[in-house]
């Protein structure tokens, strides 16, 4: 009996027997129970994006040298190489977003910028999709913002609080000698978002902006600063815009794009993508 005439009388048995229908149903959709990837309140079962050979190798490289080579400043961040393969769905969203702008944005000069820096492991990504061409190299900066101390209890609203004390022993320094091997551009601009933000910091453009400060005002306040300078076919990464804890930033962000051109698109991962057209 041939393959074609066991499928044929196993649909008949199917088709005249509905009480082992949902039996044969769940069996038929059962799906793997040990899922590929749960880390940042996202389990998935499916193959990674960035296992080819192809578009994964500058992401799997700098996830496997942040393990080799960075400096985490223990307990004060929500990031370190006990948890850092749990992260890798948020860092591929930003690797994917850059090589977005380097082919999407309507510029000649990749201005990159990050608002919340901590130790650099977003920079770092950032950096390792820009710096493996020297034409990109020449043609590419990365400006970065943060007080690397403890937030600001105006800058916060009640809801927030509880983020309080948990970067005071950032440094700058560190995060220095975590970005030194890139060949790259980059400026530290150290200080609170939005007040580090004058004219002689920030360049005329930008094509790629990620937001990370845990903070609904300071998030507002960078938008207002940064939109207006973000060309078309460029992106800006929301960190937190769904986390729990956060609601009032996805309120803020919500409401600052409601009337704007483009698209914003929410992430399982919590993460946004706002893409300006």
């Amino acid at each position: 009996m041939g393959i074609k005439s066991i499928r044929d009388i196993g649909k008949k048995i199917y088709k005249e027997n509905p009480s082992i229908q949902p039996f044969i149903d769940s069996v038929r959709n059962k799906e793997p129970s040990t899922p590929k990837f749960s880390g940042w309140g996202m389990t998935s079962i499916h193959e990674f994006p960035w296992n080819d050979p192809y578009q994964g190798e500058n992401f799997r490289n700098a996830n496997k040298n942040i393990k080799n080579e960075f400096d985490f400043s223990g307990d004060t961040t929500l990031t370190s190489m006990r948890n850092l393969d749990e992260l890798r769905w948020r860092h591929w969203n930003v690797s994917y977003g850059v090589r977005y702008c380097l082919e999407f944005a309507e510029t000649t000069e990749y201005n990159f910028a990050e608002c919340g820096v901590a130790e650099g492991v977003t920079s770092f990504f950032i950096l390792s999709e820009i710096d493996g061409e020297q034409e990109l190299i020449e043609k590419s900066s990365l400006y970065l913002y943060d007080s690397w101390s403890d937030m600001k209890d105006e800058h916060l609203l009640d809801s927030e609080k509880h983020s309080q004390g948990k970067y005071k022993k950032l440094s700058v320094n560190r995060t220095k000698k975590n970005l030194s091997k890139f060949k790259t551009k980059v400026f530290f601009h150290k200080g609170y978002v939005p007040e580090v933000l004058f004219d002689s910091n920030i360049p005329k453009t930008i094509c790629f902006l990620h937001i990370d400060l845990n903070s609904s005002k300071p998030t507002l306040g960078a938008l207002e600063i940064f939109y207006p300078i973000l060309v078309k076919g460029g992106i800006i990464i929301f960190d937190d815009y769904a986390h729990s804890g956060y609601e009032d930033t996805k309120i803020v962000v919500d409401k600052f794009f409601k009337d704007k051109p483009g698209l914003l698109q929410k992430l399982p991962t919590g993460q946004a993508i706002y893409y300006k057209h």
